[in-house]
């Protein structure tokens, strides 16, 4: 639908002052921004200029950048970095990517409009530099433009918002074999949640890292490690994601540019990190300090001397797939466990989920309980949250039973106090026919030889659902799981999806789940974009 060309019908003022929320934002409602209608069929390539305040010619332009399914709304909002950077004395720019019109763009996509946005937003302002400030996966929208499409000359400083750097697990979930049914349903499996995996990251990272023309930018890295509230989806997504995370991005994977610098971590979640009451006075700081000498030499590129490898936690079980009746999918616990935390999300409200113990007891989803934050993480945002919490759990087969009619659900079950298995893998990148090993430890624990299945092997699409390609059979070495495999010939990205059942000391079995992403490349080092 074509748009109108003046914001002024459409938002009269922010509504509330964010002043009233923190001394150090705004203090006034800055006026709309205008509109400069680039692309007359949609949102895609188009751009606003703020109003300019008094006395801002002493310092610089800034263009915000959103993140993954998001628009230019994420920066003119109630408490909104615009408004803070207006009330402060900052020139603004905001872009339209690809995802503004519904369906996510890739970096590549997103980084060729970027680029020519940031040379106009330059030209209309008069100056060589600009400096910006980019939410989520707008950090890697910018690093693309800068990088590969040549804007960096044009940019001297960037600040990302929790930015993923190596990718996020949720966009591994959502093209694994459990989780693909309810994504494709919710339709959150495009372009831009593919390139979110955290293979095609560790591609792009190698494709990106070692160029030159990082150097004559500086890049300033920031990580969240809170949550929305008990309940809430980004609570739940601590499951999944390894270490300090903000319920969408691990810490380690907004800290993932060798040559970034790390600004800050703060306790907020994912959404409150472009919340400009959260951040916008750790932010400004460093677009004052960067500006004071506007580089034409680049920095020196520190090259990363980590490798590509796979180590990781599980504390999870994940079960998933299509509901047409009644589904019922079983797994084990052992004794011990402090709590289990249960979200089962599906796309209707109407589906029913009921968790039964091995003593027969059974547990209904209370979706009053749900905390439904405003920012909730992007890919599954849609989704409907059935949780279920059980103090110390009784040990032994416990029944899920998800009841419901052209439907499809996940579920997460996050294990506090229980066994770990730890997962190691030789890399995330593969070439055409290279040989791929995997391993699983259990700590104490021994594995269950009699209980032990092939793993299944499923290529990442859009569009469509996920059909096992292969199956990777495993063996038992001393107390260590290990599966040695020949990785797909076709390139793209693939997911190895498992349980694995342990028996502990005291002879109780216990199940956990294990998706290992991975990438397989052409000679030239390329996937299928």
């Amino acid at each position: 639908m074509k748009k109108q060309k003046s914001l002024s019908r459409m938002l009269a003022a922010v509504t509330l002052t964010t002043a009233l929320i923190s001394p150090n934002v705004a203090s006034a409602a800055a006026p709309a921004p205008v509109l400069h209608d680039d692309n007359p069929n949609g949102n895609f390539g188009d751009w606003y200029t703020g109003a300019v305040p008094p006395n801002s010619s002493n310092k610089p332009v800034i263009l915000f950048v959103q993140g993954l399914h998001s628009n230019y709304k994420t920066w003119y909002t109630t408490d909104g970095f615009y408004d803070a950077a207006y009330n402060a004395g900052y020139r603004t720019a905001f872009v339209q990517l690809k995802d503004a019109d519904g369906t996510g763009g890739n970096m590549w996509t997103n980084g060729a409009k970027l680029a020519e946005v940031i040379k106009k937003v330059a030209k209309h302002y008069g100056v060589s530099k600009i400096n910006i400030i980019a939410h989520s996966k707008g950090g890697i929208d910018t690093q693309t433009a800068l990088v590969h499409y040549g804007a960096y000359p044009y940019v001297n400083v960037v600040h990302q918002l929790s930015t993923p750097n190596k990718g996020s697990e949720l966009a591994d979930l959502a093209y694994s074999n459990w989780a693909g049914w309810l994504a494709d349903i919710l339709g959150k499996k495009d372009d831009a949640v593919y390139s979110l995996q955290t293979s095609y990251m560790a591609n792009f990272r190698s494709q990106t890292d070692h160029r030159s023309e990082n150097g004559y930018t500086t890049t300033y890295m920031s990580a969240g490690t809170g949550d929305d509230g008990m309940f809430s989806a980004t609570w739940f997504a601590h499951a999944v994601l390894p270490g300090e995370d903000d319920g969408a991005v691990s810490v380690d994977s907004a800290f993932g540019l060798p040559y970034g610098i790390r600004s800050f971590t703060k306790n907020i979640s994912h959404g409150q990190m472009a919340k400009a009451s959260q951040t916008w006075n750790l932010v400004e700081p460093k677009l004052k300090k960067a500006t004071a000498a506007l580089r034409e030499q680049p920095n020196q590129v520190r090259k990363s001397k980590e490798k590509a490898s796979a180590t990781e936690e599980s504390s999870f079980i994940l079960r998933g797939g299509e509901v047409e009746d009644k589904v019922s999918e079983t797994f084990f616990l052992e004794s011990g466990i402090d709590k289990l935390n249960l979200d089962t999300m599906t796309s209707s409200k109407d589906t029913k989920v009921t968790l039964i113990s091995p003593s027969g007891k059974e547990y209904e989803a209370d979706l009053s309980k749900t905390n439904r934050a405003e920012d909730e993480p992007p890919i599954f945002s849609d989704a409907v949250h059935h949780f279920i919490e059980v103090d110390e759990p009784e040990a032994g087969e416990w029944t899920l039973e998800v009841e419901g009619e052209d439907d499809a659900f996940f579920m997460v079950a996050q294990i506090e106090g229980g066994e770990q298995a730890k997962v190691k893998a030789n890399k995330k990148v593969f070439q055409q026919g290279d040989k791929a090993k995997i391993s699983v430890e259990l700590g104490n624990s021994e594995i269950d030889a009699s209980m032990l299945q092939k793993a299944n092997v499923t290529r990442s699409l859009n569009g469509k659902k996920a059909s096992v390609l292969d199956q990777v059979k495993f063996s038992i070495k001393g107390d260590e799981l290990t599966g040695n495999f020949a990785v797909p010939t076709k390139p793209g990205v693939y997911n190895l999806s498992f349980d694995l059942t342990g028996i502990n000391e005291d002879g109780e079995p216990f199940t956990r789940s294990v998706n290992y992403n991975f990438a397989v490349t052409d000679e030239d080092g390329e996937l299928e974009k």
